[in-house]
This record gives C-alpha cells, sequence and structure tokens, in this order.
C-alpha cells in the first residue's frame, strides 16, 4: 500500500521534482531518501530512467513504488537528459503560479532535510521566480551571485556562469520559456551544458526577481566517472558557445 504524503493544500507551494537518471545505481537510494526525508512535504517528485545499463531503474522502482506522490518510468532508448526534463516538466500542472520546478540529477542529493522549508521561505517572503545557489561538491563550497550590473543589464551570457545547483523556478516561467532555445544547430536538444539552455532564458526574462540562496542546499557529486564535464568537456564548452550565442530574452512581466 502507497504511503501519502501532506495532503494538498490550496494555499502552499507546490514543489515538482524532476529527478533525471542514467546509470547512477550507486547513487539513486541515496538521492531520493533526501528528497523523502524533507521536512516540508508538499511535493510529487517524477523519475525517469534514461535507459540505464545497471540496477538504477529496479533500485528507484523499488522506492517510488510505496509512495504515492512519486512516479517512474523508463525509456526503452536513451534520449538524453533535456529531452528527459522538457518531456517531466511539461505534463500538465493545475497551478503553475503555485507550483515551483526542481531539477534534481539521479547521481546527486540535496544536502539536509530543510531545503524545502528554505526554499519555500525564499519564495513567499521575495516573491522570486526563480533561485540559484551554493552547493557542495569534492571541491568543497561553491556558489556566487550574479552582480547587480549582470542583472540590470541582462549580460548573463556575456558572464560567468553561476546559476548552477539548486536550480528551482516557478513553473510559469518555465511555461514562457520558448522550446526552441533548447535545441541546437542540428535540430536536437543540447546533450550538454543544458543547465545553460534551460537557466539563461529564465534568468534573462525573471529581471530582479531571481535569488540567489546562500545556505547550501545540494551535493554535487562531481566524482562520478560518467559526468559530462569529465568525459564530454570539449563538447560542453562547445555547446555553452553555441547556447551563449542565442538571442537573449527580454525582461517580463509576471503575476
Amino acid at each position: 500500500m502507497k504511503k501519502d504524503l501532506e495532503p494538498i493544500v490550496d494555499n502552499k507551494l507546490l514543489f515538482n521534482i524532476v529527478v533525471p537518471v542514467f546509470n547512477a545505481e550507486k547513487y539513486i537510494e541515496k538521492c531520493l531518501n533526501s528528497i523523502i526525508n524533507q521536512s516540508y512535504k508538499r511535493f510529487q517528485v517524477q523519475v525517469v530512467d534514461d535507459c540505464s545499463g545497471d540496477s538504477s531503474y529496479e533500485i528507484a522502482s523499488s522506492i517510488c513504488k510505496d509512495i504515492k506522490n512519486f512516479k517512474i518510468s523508463r525509456n526503452p532508448r536513451r534520449i538524453g537528459a533535456l529531452n528527459n526534463i522538457c518531456n517531466l516538466l511539461n505534463r500538465q500542472i493545475k497551478e503553475p503560479t503555485k507550483t515551483v520546478d526542481l531539477i534534481i540529477d539521479g547521481d546527486d542529493y540535496l544536502y539536509s532535510g530543510d531545503v524545502f522549508n528554505i526554499l519555500k521561505e525564499k519564495y513567499i517572503q521575495t516573491n522570486c521566480l526563480i533561485t540559484y545557489g551554493s552547493h557542495i561538491s569534492s571541491r568543497g563550497v561553491q556558489g556566487k551571485k550574479y552582480p547587480r550590473l549582470i542583472r540590470e543589464f541582462n549580460l548573463f551570457r556575456k558572464y560567468f556562469w553561476y546559476a548552477s545547483h539548486l536550480k528551482t523556478f516557478r513553473h510559469d516561467l518555465w511555461l514562457a520559456l520558448n522550446p526552441k532555445d533548447l535545441i541546437n544547430k542540428n535540430r536536437e536538444y543540447f546533450s550538454v551544458a543544458s543547465d545553460l539552455a534551460i537557466m539563461f532564458p529564465m534568468l534573462e526574462m525573471a529581471g530582479n526577481r531571481q535569488e540567489f540562496i546562500s545556505d547550501i542546499l545540494y551535493v554535487y557529486n562531481d566524482n562520478n566517472p560518467i559526468s559530462d564535464h569529465t568525459i564530454r568537456r570539449k563538447e560542453q564548452i562547445l555547446a555553452a558557445r553555441e547556447i551563449r550565442q542565442k538571442k537573449i530574452y527580454n525582461k517580463r512581466t509576471f503575476y
């Protein structure tokens, strides 16, 4: 029998979490448990296994099957992280302005059980549309806020990349993104540097309604031997260059 998480209450934020997984059998249990153990319980989780060649799906499925707010699927062929993220985020959301999307990679995990509470307070207190923040990796604590002039003049694509983990955004902001900007010159979803393709347009549209969270919220597993920055570094650089050259979005007004 599936366990129920906290009942939906109309005046609370809903966290919509997508977890793309590929060959993460050593890490996926810790990832999913870090979500389950959050003190703020109003969330739903969509896990997709991208045709892993290990036991990732079996491990994740054994965890998800007992929890009502968790759904899991498995691709018959590998389609890439960004394609999976788009498929999951494009599913119907009842109240986009009250739903915050989170992307958590299957080999990473949330730093503490208070992550969702910290995010909830940030969104409610600041009325922001998007957040990025501090995370920890083998290189220690990382994370910086974009300088005021970069934010004011929409120069994110010309500056250093700061909009890293944990990446969160209100669902209506996601819906305003043009799907064509997630496609490369070969008319395929970007297979690397997808975080830039996702975040740059939304940062640009959000304007001043964006927040850097200094609290450590996320643990980035840069020791995974199949990480893109390890085995596809050259491709990452080329994809990032292409993304940075795309048309800049204008700031938009959101409710």
